[in-house]
C-alpha cells in the first residue's frame, strides 16, 4: 500500500455538530448545530424549481451571476469575489494557496483551521485565550512575515465578536509584517450591530462568508470569499471546477437579495428576545446565536440530554472538555433545554459555572 504523506500522520477527522442520530422515542432536538431556527425561508422555493430545470447541464463554474450580485451588495469588484461550496471548501483552498510554514490560530476555535494547516505540514502557533477571550494584542505579537492567521468572528465556540478597532489592529499588523489575516464570518449575520467588514480594503485580508447558518440551508453548500483581486486570482487557479451546484447558485442568489435581508432582520429580533431568557437563566453572554457553558463534563451532560432527545455539542474537541455548546432555537425548544439542564444539575446537587 502506498503510504500517505508524512504531514497526514496522526491527523484526525475534524469533529462537527449535526450528528444524524435515530431515536426510537422520537425525533432529536438538535442544539449542536448553530442554524437559523426560523429557516429555511419559504421564498427559496422558486429558486429550487429553477435549479431543477437546469439539472441536465453543468453548473456555471465561475458563478458569474452570484459573484456580480455579491459585488453589488458590498460595493466590491467582481474579481474580488470567489464563490465556493461553503467555508468547508474555502478554508483548505486558502491553505493550499497561501500557507508556507506557519499558521496562527486562537487555542479554542473552529477545528477545520487546524486540519487544513496540518494537511499542509504547517507549524501551528496557538494563541492563548485568557478567560476564553480572544485578545487581538496577543495575536499581533505573534505575527511574522508569511504567516496565515485564521480568526473566527464571532468565535466558535465561545461566541465572542471583535469589533472594527480590534480587527483593524490585526489588519494593520498583517500589512506591516506581510502576513495574511483570514477573517471567517460564518456567524456574523447573527451579531447585533456588526460592523461592515467588507468595507475593509487590504492586500493582506481575506473575508469568508457562509450562507448555510444564516438561512438554515446546510444541505446546500454555498459560501464566498471577499479579498483583493490578486488574492482571489491565486485561489481561482486551484479551485475545484463545478463545486457549486446549480441548486446552490440559484438559492444563493435568492437569499442574498432584499428578501434575505428582511428575513435576517426579523430573525435577529426574535433571537435577541430568546437570548435574554437564556442569559438570565445561566448568567452567560454571547454575541452569536450559540452559547458555551461550563457544566463540569461535556461528555456526561451530552449523554444525559440525549436520553431526553436533546443533542448539544460536547466541546472536548475544542480543548474544553468541561463545556457544552448549544444554539439558540425557538422559545419552546429553548425552555425544554433549560428545564432538562436544571433538572440534571439538581440531581447532581451542583450548578454550571
Amino acid at each position: 500500500m502506498v503510504k500517505p504523506r508524512v504531514a497526514l500522520a496522526g491527523l484526525k477527522v475534524c469533529e462537527h455538530g449535526g450528528e444524524r442520530l435515530k431515536n426510537k422515542n422520537g425525533p432529536i432536538i438538535d442544539f449542536s448545530v448553530s442554524l437559523n431556527p426560523y429557516g429555511p425561508p419559504d421564498f427559496i422555493a422558486n429558486a429550487i424549481q429553477e435549479a431543477v430545470e437546469e439539472l441536465s447541464i453543468y453548473p456555471e463554474t465561475e458563478c458569474s451571476e452570484l459573484r456580480a450580485l455579491i459585488a453589488r451588495k458590498y460595493n466590491r469588484e467582481e474579481n474580488e469575489i470567489l464563490v465556493a461550496a461553503g467555508s468547508s471548501e474555502l478554508i483548505p483552498l486558502v491553505t493550499l494557496t497561501f500557507v508556507n510554514q506557519r499558521v496562527i490560530i486562537p487555542e479554542h476555535t473552529y477545528g477545520e483551521y487546524e486540519t487544513a494547516a496540518r494537511m499542509m505540514g504547517a507549524h501551528i502557533e496557538y494563541v492563548e485565550m485568557p478567560a476564553l477571550q480572544i485578545t487581538p494584542e496577543l495575536i499581533v505579537e505573534e505575527m511574522r512575515t508569511d504567516d496565515v492567521v485564521f480568526l473566527c468572528n464571532p468565535n466558535n465556540p465561545t461566541g465572542q465578536y471583535l469589533g472594527k478597532p480590534e480587527i483593524e489592529l490585526m489588519v494593520d499588523e498583517a500589512e506591516r509584517v506581510d502576513a495574511l489575516l483570514v477573517l471567517d464570518e460564518a456567524y456574523v449575520d447573527f451579531v447585533r450591530g456588526a460592523f461592515p467588514s467588507t468595507e475593509l480594503r487590504s492586500p493582506n485580508l481575506i473575508i469568508l462568508r457562509s450562507l448555510t447558518k444564516s438561512f438554515a440551508i446546510p444541505g446546500v453548500r454555498i459560501g464566498y470569499a471577499i479579498a483583493a483581486a490578486d488574492l482571489i486570482t491565486e485561489m481561482r487557479k486551484i479551485k475545484v471546477p463545478w463545486s457549486v451546484s446549480v441548486f446552490a447558485q440559484k438559492i444563493g442568489a435568492a437569499v442574498l437579495g432584499s428578501k434575505g435581508d428582511e428575513f435576517l432582520g426579523h430573525t435577529r429580533e426574535k433571537l435577541e428576545r430568546s437570548k435574554r431568557r437564556i442569559e438570565d437563566a445561566w448568567g452567560i453572554h454571547s454575541d452569536a446565536n450559540y452559547y458555551i457553558l461550563d457544566v463540569g463534563s461535556g461528555t456526561e451532560v451530552k449523554s444525559a440530554l440525549l436520553k431526553e432527545r436533546i443533542m448539544v455539542r460536547d466541546c472536548t474537541s475544542f480543548g474544553l472538555p468541561s463545556s457544552i455548546r448549544f444554539s439558540v432555537k425557538r422559545d419552546e425548544e429553548n425552555e425544554l433545554l433549560i428545564r432538562h439542564l436544571m433538572r440534571f444539575f439538581s440531581s447532581k446537587n451542583t450548578q454550571p459555572e
